[in-house]
């Protein structure tokens, strides 16, 4: 599915999990709260009415944070991620998060800048992916 219309809901919305292996990135996300009446496609929303699911990245062409070319993997660098921009292009997707602890580790202030091309963009809609509960 192509959600690349819905992105502005992500705004606020959170980064659950990231997951990534060899040339393919699973990004775990949810949206940010909105009104079935927003929806132009049949997509089920979470029970507190947020797309939730799985941005799947395959073939991974390169991946660059804050303009710089990023050679690690990917992961979750702090507790949680809100969203602060997801925009999805063709083969391309930027996305900005803001990362976050929780008690007990310590607060943190770090942003990171992403911007991903991969050879297929695909979302997953899973209403009732774990945490964050909201």
């Amino acid at each position: 599915m192509d959600i690349s219309i819905y992105t502005s809901y992500f705004h606020d919305g959170s980064i659950i999990d990231i997951k990534h292996f060899g040339n393919k990135i699973e990004i775990s996300m949810q949206s940010a709260e909105m009104h079935e009446e927003d929806l132009k496609d049949p997509i089920p929303l979470s029970k507190f009415y947020r797309i939730k699911g799985i941005l799947h990245l395959e073939g991974v062409k390169y991946i660059k944070d804050n303009d710089q070319p990023f050679l690690g993997t990917l992961k979750m660098f702090h507790d949680g991620g809100g969203i602060l921009h997801l925009e999805i292009i063709k083969n391309r997707i930027n996305l900005s998060i803001d990362w976050r602890n929780y008690p007990p580790n310590p607060d943190v202030t770090a942003y990171s800048f992403f911007e991903i091309e991969a050879e297929k963009i695909w979302w997953e809609t899973i209403p009732d992916l774990g945490s964050p509960v909201w």
